[in-house]
């Protein structure tokens, strides 16, 4: 296989620039939680992932000081290099003065030219001292060449050794940053450790409120299938289309099948639901971050966001349900063809059953409980199959 090229300190720059501030736009969604000083799993889950990302920040940073140092060095070493060079010429344009210099009287030029032997050799020495003049302008040319190249590099040196210093200042507070991070991991991990049955009573309630929303969206993608069927053999004719008997992908218009096709073509395109949060569950089977040898299943992400956060569509569609379930709280669920998106948690809808809606429309607002914590469930299906929906939206 091929090695991977290496990045430059450019786009090194610009990954942590990106990385920094989503961690600080994660930590603004975190500090609404801690005001409240309960410990929650999703708490939980986004300061692991927060670690990671600090760490791979400072792994950034560090790999941005090593393309620094390898600068530095190569401009030391060209630097020396042309000032040697620089030696060099001066003396031999030093040489060159002082044949000139030797002739440097108009009349002693004019008696060697005379004293030639020959009208050739006339020629030659008026060549001689045609060419000695050539060469002492262009050595001149040259000298100042290599020094304004000296002048330049000296400049990228110094630049490059602020830079140097800037991001090793800058590493420190990254390094303390995730010190905080870490402690503040501790103290949540501490604080749930200690309420074990607790976490226990509220796993089983999430099972149960999973189940029943897994429930409720099957049912509604079967009705909205048999729908389908039905229109399409309205509008069919009497000739059998070869895939009416493939009960996986369902009979559809003409533009559910356009919209279908214009949803799957954006897959990684596609706006997040909330604009600003992270994911604090991931999708299908994880490891519980407290409960040894306990998996939870997800249906779709969980996005931890801001109070009052707007939730939006992420794609243009008809709405075919809005509805409540336990534990879940409001959910409104979008049909995008044999696509549908589901947006759960949420405290209220703006939207009603049949309704049309465009693509970043506001369709609700996020749902915080007592806890203080504000979180979205998202999820996407194709028919009935789950998707994992960060492979969909674009990423952040």
């Amino acid at each position: 296989m091929a090695a991977q090229p290496k990045k430059k300190r450019t786009d090194l720059e610009k990954e942590r620039a990106q990385k920094i501030q989503k961690i600080k736009e994660t930590n603004k969604v975190l500090e609404e939680t801690k005001e409240k000083k309960n410990a929650t799993l999703s708490q939980l889950n986004v300061l692991n992932q927060t670690i990671k990302e600090q760490e791979t920040v400072l792994q950034t940073i560090f790999t941005e000081v090593e393309l620094l140092e390898q600068d530095i060095e190569e401009q030391s070493r060209l630097i020396n290099r042309l000032e040697t060079d620089l030696v060099l010429l001066k003396s031999e344009y030093a040489q060159l003065v002082y044949q000139d210099w030797k002739f440097r009287d108009g009349f002693d030029k004019l008696l060697y030219l005379l004293s030639s032997d020959n009208f050739s050799q006339l020629i030659r020495r008026q060549s001689y001292f045609k060419h000695y003049e050539i060469a002492r302008v262009a050595q001149m040319k040259e000298i100042t060449s290599v020094a304004e190249e000296a002048k330049t590099y000296r400049a990228y040196l110094d630049s490059n050794r602020y830079l140097k210093q800037q991001l090793i200042q800058v590493k420190t507070i990254e390094t303390e940053n995730l010190t905080s991070i870490k402690n503040h991991q501790q103290v949540v991990l501490k604080k749930l450790n200690s309420k074990e049955v607790q976490l226990q009573n509220d796993l089983e309630q999430n099972k149960q409120a999973i189940k029943q929303l897994e429930k409720t969206i099957k049912d509604l993608i079967a009705q909205e299938r048999k729908k389908a069927i039905e229109e399409a053999k309205k509008s069919s004719t009497t000739t059998k289309t070869p895939n009416s008997t493939n009960k996986s992908v369902p009979l559809s218009t003409e533009d559910q099948t356009k919209l279908s096709g214009s949803f799957e073509s954006n897959m990684g395109k596609l706006p997040w639901p909330v604009a600003t949060g992270r994911v604090s569950q991931h999708f299908g089977r994880q490891a519980h971050p407290v409960l040894k040898g306990v998996y939870v299943d997800n249906l779709g992400i969980d996005i931890l966001t801001a109070a009052n956060e707007q939730v939006k569509a992420v794609f243009a569609g008809k709405v075919v349900t809005v509805t409540e379930v336990p534990g879940m709280h409001t959910i409104v669920m979008i049909q995008h063809g044999q696509f549908f998106t589901v947006y759960a948690k949420l405290k209220t809808a703006s939207v009603q059953i049949g309704q049309q809606v465009l693509a970043k429309q506001v369709i609700g607002t996020a749902y915080t409980d007592l806890n203080g914590e504000t979180e979205v469930q998202f999820q996407i299906w194709n028919n009935e199959n789950k998707l994992n929906p960060e492979v969909w939206l674009r990423s952040k």
